[in-house]
């Protein structure tokens, strides 16, 4: 059994109740050394422009791309795929090449800097879950609490 868990949209049953953690939107993720570190925003010509590693298939992240490509009609340069969140954000750090990520996680890297784009991609609400009514152990009460800091943090 979960006590709890995180997700993206509703719960789809009537014994778990949700709470708001954080709405995240994606953005260009680059170096601080990329050619443009500067940029606050781009449009749809300079990302297809891009040389990108992306995250694999079975992540959430890149299914949201891909719908956010197919809606858009955009055809990325995907140079590299990972599994490894943290290998995608190395090469970045360390490469010209670009990836998509939600803002948040870009922004909370010293070494990476989050670009806007246009046309703006969708946001997505991720949520607390848990059964309705369910016992809160000290330890979740705290996870609660932590997760909630965070997700309000995120958002500022």
């Amino acid at each position: 059994e979960l006590d709890i868990g995180i997700a993206f949209d509703k719960p789809t049953s009537s014994a778990v109740e949700s709470h708001p953690l954080l709405v995240e939107t994606l953005a260009l993720a680059v170096g601080v050394t990329h050619p443009l570190a500067e940029q606050r925003m781009i449009d749809r010509t300079t990302l297809v422009q891009q040389s990108l590693v992306l995250l694999t298939p079975e992540f959430a992240t890149r299914r949201q791309i891909e719908r956010y490509c197919q809606q858009h009609d955009l055809e990325l340069q995907v140079q590299m795929e990972s599994n490894s969140l943290n290998a995608v954000m190395e090469i970045v750090r360390r490469t010209s090449m670009a990836t998509l990520l939600p803002a948040a996680i870009a922004m909370n890297d010293e070494h990476l800097l989050a670009i806007g784009l246009d046309p703006t991609p969708p946001r997505r609400r991720a949520i607390l879950m848990q059964r309705k009514g369910a016992y809160q152990s000290a330890a979740m009460r705290a996870f609660i609490e932590l997760a909630q800091k965070y997700g309000a943090a995120s958002a500022s």
